[in-house]
């Protein structure tokens, strides 16, 4: 509605985000929301999470959005600062879910954990991305933590969009395929550039790696 709106999470553990909901949640319009959750999560759906647009902020204890069985940004301005993931989908009972698909939009993270995690794919159609992870490349973080930029499960599919990311873990990584179609790509990694365990596809592009371990 174009007006801006700021929210805190509550002091009871239920639910654990400042904006929580149980079934499918959707966030739109051309307004401002802020979000200051000290305790756990920033915005968190327990199916799936979809951003129509608007300008989002959101500096978060855990994860900043986090929608389990599907994540969806269309468009939108979206800051975030989390001490773990920074865009998370993590349905693990369902192949067909636990994905992250954006379409479009200005996308900034700063996050402990990983900036984009999906339990199975992740699909970018086009955006800006600016990407910190684990303190950037020169951050160090636990054997057995994950502080990687953009991080598939599955898959990983881009097929536009500009990025810049410094991670200290992979900057982008599949644990299957990944294919890239086009993009403009700067990268500084602690680990690896670009990563996957199964099949990796660059069919166009410009990629600047300019540090990376491998």
């Amino acid at each position: 509605d174009g007006d801006s709106y700021v929210f805190a999470d509550p002091d009871e553990d239920e639910p654990n985000a400042a904006i929580f909901s149980k079934s499918d949640l959707t966030l739109s319009g051309s307004g401002s929301l802020t979000v200051d959750a000290h305790y756990n999560d920033g915005i968190a759906s327990k199916d799936g999470l979809i951003i129509a647009d608007g300008t989002i902020t959101v500096n978060a204890a855990d994860d900043g959005l986090r929608g389990k069985d599907y994540l969806i940004v269309k468009n939108g301005n979206i800051t975030i600062d989390a001490q773990g993931d920074g865009l998370k989908s993590d349905n693990e009972d369902d192949t067909d879910k636990g994905y992250i698909a954006i379409e479009t939009g200005t996308i900034t993270i700063t996050a402990g954990g990983d900036a984009i995690q999906a339990e199975t794919d992740v699909m970018i159609t086009d955006g800006d991305f600016t990407l910190t992870s684990g303190g950037g490349s020169a951050g160090v973080i636990e054997e057995d933590a994950s502080a990687k930029g953009i991080k598939a499960g599955v898959n990983v599919n881009i097929d536009g969009g500009t990025f810049t990311l410094d991670t200290a873990d992979d900057a982008v990584h599949s644990n299957g395929s990944l294919v890239i179609n086009d993009g403009a790509f700067v990268i500084a990694t602690g680990d690896d550039g670009i990563h996957a365990d199964s099949t990796l596809e660059i069919n166009a592009g410009d990629i600047q790696i300019t540090e990376s371990y491998e």
